[in-house]
């Protein structure tokens, strides 16, 4: 028992867990030490203080912003007792006619600055559910400063009657936008700065709200601090929107720049719980002070109501769509001071190209320019240009006033001497009219020729010059745009190739307007402006895209939602009309477009029927090489004898070029000089797709014939090098 009651005082000794040992008490400093202790520790108790007050307005600030809506019935009804007192108190000066008059002022006034108010904020209202309620409320509102100046302000069921009104009608609003907080967080603006909601926030600001702040706090716990992404870097004048929140940055000078943020822009958004693809660094005031906007929840509005364009000064511009941020608007440059701008439009398929090019068509539309439409898909990929265009030429081919041995780039050469002809009579004007450049005016229009997969008509060699078309037409865009002719290209690559290998071409249209859409392709995205963001980050779902060349050009926007409307929009605005002496340059393959329009139409339709009664066996071969028509002047014509022992009737087939008038014993005729007879049936229909001229990728025609790129490939290594152009990888041509 003896070593038990003495084992406590063994324990410092025997124990992990030793009691501290005691420590000396200090002597008190003496002299000048002392008195110097005593202020440094007055001031740091005064600086400690300083600090708390601060801290705590910041949580009485945040507690104020996080429950400023829920307070909006409260200001109302302190507004309303407000004026009843002060009529109460106005009728205590006064006798009873003009208590009469002073309380049925006080009821007006409430009346009228109730319904004023709900004027004013009535979408916002609408949204919320709350118009019935904010209507009652603005009654009760005018009774209570009706009746208040006549029982007095002393009136104890008055105030009853204010305070339980103004619960009983306010409840479901209360209810709708109680402010949320993530679990166990206590969230505290880090910014001294009072976030500025926009007028236009709807009932979804208390959530742009509280991501603000979270945002805040997340930046100031990873991003800023030594080590971090951004280190002494400050975030601070946050702005609130309808569904974003914009900050201004401060950079330490000479540590950081725009770009530098820009390309941390994802390890950014991970590290404040956003994607990379949704905030966006700007210039701001200066080098260090950049701005940040992230983007919370709702779309941007692209609602299509019409072609919006935009005057300043001598520049005219269509808007195409609004950046995601919020903060303006995407514009296409039609015209600049004696001028007519080109541009191009580069997306994948299903990038929203063709709805972008209806859009600046339907504003080219609205100003009176003349819009001459190339389409290289036979009028499929925009209906609303192919019938409202003021010169639709649907596809590539036309056997309309060119020889035959020419039909399969018949519509280039149309469009090519129409823009060289006009080009000329226009040059001619501008030198006796004394003219620097040309200004659009209805009477004498500026013309817009549009080019959709322009990579199929710029490749294609011009029988004139000898020349690739882009370069041709590069060389015409080095002066049309002093005599009001532009160009706007649309394709899914960006190669040279894409232009006819035509650096005047590529560089003529891409400076200023080039539109970029989502791509997939890596190996183009590589060929892009250095400046360019990269299409790969586009969203999907069409429409997204980048402005290059621009103030904004890393900034995302979407085109408006003009969907399958535009050729009513086209349809009801005049077509322009030009004038006479560029009609007469134009020639005769434009003034009888329209001729030429239906008979396109009704050649498509004999083909339906042609197709229809033919059997089978001959269905590819009337689909490559189209009916039977009255105004073809040579025809291959299959033998009678193979044409029995294959159940084939005999069937006209119009070559693309002169074939040596083979007898192929049912096969598909082939351009000049290219045998068919060993090819096998899959060849055949390689060689098919290949008689219009043009340059044809393994991918396309794979597409196109409904097999695997490597069933293309075998069909085209039993062709053989003798009768394929190899270009460029995979992309092949007849020679």
């Amino acid at each position: 028992m003896a070593d038990t009651k003495t084992a406590p005082a063994a324990a410092p000794v025997a124990t992990d867990l030793p009691l501290p040992l005691p420590q000396p008490t200090p002597a008190p400093a003496t002299g000048l030490r002392g008195v110097l202790g005593t202020i440094t520790s007055a001031r740091d108790k005064v600086t400690t203080a300083k600090e708390n007050v601060a801290q705590t307005r910041k949580k009485v600030r945040a507690l104020g912003w996080r429950n400023r809506r829920a307070s909006y019935p409260w200001n109302a009804a302190a507004a309303t007792a407000a004026l009843g007192v002060a009529g109460s108190v106005a009728t205590t000066f006064t006798d009873a006619p003009a208590d009469l008059a002073i309380a049925g002022g006080t009821g007006a006034v409430a009346l009228v600055g109730g319904w004023a108010l709900a004027k004013k904020y009535s979408e916002q209202i609408e949204k919320a559910g709350m118009t019935s309620r904010v209507q009652a409320g603005t009654v009760a509102s005018c009774a209570w400063c009706l009746t208040t100046p006549l029982t007095g302000a002393s009136a104890l069921e008055m105030w009853l009657a204010l305070g339980l009104g103004t619960v009983a009608l306010s409840s479901r609003w209360w209810q709708r936008i109680r402010p949320g907080y993530p679990a166990g967080t206590e969230l505290v603006l880090s910014s001294p700065t009072d976030l500025v909601p926009t007028q236009d926030a709807d009932v979804e600001a208390g959530a742009v709200a509280t991501a603000a702040e979270s945002i805040l706090e997340a930046w100031d716990a990873t991003v800023t601090v030594p080590g971090g992404l951004v280190p002494g870097s400050k975030l601070t004048d946050p702005f609130l929107a309808d569904h974003r929140v914009s900050f201004t940055l401060v950079l330490q000078p000479g540590k950081q720049t725009v770009e530098d943020l820009r390309a941390l822009a994802g390890r950014i958004g991970s590290a404040i719980g956003f994607f990379g693809k949704d905030i966006i660094f700007d210039y701001g005031t200066s080098p260090t002070q950049p701005t940040m906007t992230v983007r919370i929840s709702a779309e941007v509005d692209t609602t299509y109501n019409g072609p919006v364009v935009i005057t300043e000064d001598e520049d005219i511009f269509i808007e195409i769509g609004p950046y995601v941020d919020g903060e303006g608007a995407v514009r296409y440059h039609v015209a600049g001071p004696n001028s007519v701008n080109s541009g191009f439009v580069l997306g994948s398929k299903g990038s929203g190209k063709s709805r972008v090019l209806e859009i600046i068509a339907d504003g080219l539309r609205a100003l009176g320019i003349e819009i001459w439409w190339m389409d290289p898909q036979s009028g499929a990929s925009s209906k609303a240009l192919k019938d409202h265009a003021d010169w639709s030429l649907m596809g590539l081919a036309s056997d309309e006033h060119t020889p035959l041995e020419l039909a399969y780039i018949g519509n280039m050469l149309h469009l090519w001497r129409a823009v060289s002809n006009v080009a000329k009579i226009r040059e001619a004007e501008n030198v006796a009219l004394g003219l620097d450049g040309f200004t659009h005016t209805r009477e004498r229009p500026a013309i817009m020729v549009m080019i959709d997969e322009c990579h199929k008509a710029f490749n294609l060699k011009n029988p004139v010059t000898g020349n690739t078309f882009g370069y041709d037409f590069g060389e015409l865009d080095r002066v049309t745009r002093k005599l009001g002719i532009g160009f706007i290209g649309a394709s899914q690559i960006f190669t040279m190739e894409t232009f006819g290998n035509a650096a005047a071409l590529r560089s003529g249209m891409i400076t200023g307007n080039l539109l970029i859409l989502r791509m997939m392709e890596k190996s183009h995205c590589g060929l892009l402006p250095g400046s360019a963001p990269s299409p790969l980050s586009l969203r999907k779902g069409g429409g997204y895209g980048y402005a290059i060349d621009t103030d904004r050009e890393h900034v995302m926007w979407r085109a408006r939602h003009i969907d399958d409307r535009a050729a009513e929009y086209l349809a009801a605005k005049p077509k322009a009309t030009l004038d006479v002496r560029a009609a007469k340059a134009a020639g005769p393959a434009y003034r009888n477009r329209h001729k030429t329009a239906a008979r396109h139409t009704e050649k498509a339709i004999a083909t339906l029927d042609a197709f229809d009664a033919a059997p089978e066996a001959t269905a590819l071969t009337m689909l490559h090489a189209g009916p039977r028509t009255e105004q073809a002047s040579t025809e291959i014509t299959a033998t009678p004898a193979a044409a029995s022992n294959s159940g084939m009737a005999s069937v006209r087939v119009l070559p693309v070029r002169p074939s040596a008038g083979k007898s192929t014993g049912g096969a598909v005729a082939a351009p000049e000089g290219v045998p068919t007879a060993e090819l096998n049936p899959g060849a055949q229909r390689v060689m098919i797709l290949l008689r219009d001229g043009q340059a044809w990728h393994t991918k396309d025609m794979a597409e196109a014939l409904g097999v695997s790129v490597q069933t293309v490939r075998e069909h085209i290594r039993s062709i053989g090098e003798t009768r394929l152009d190899n270009i460029s990888k995979g992309v092949y041509r007849i020679k």
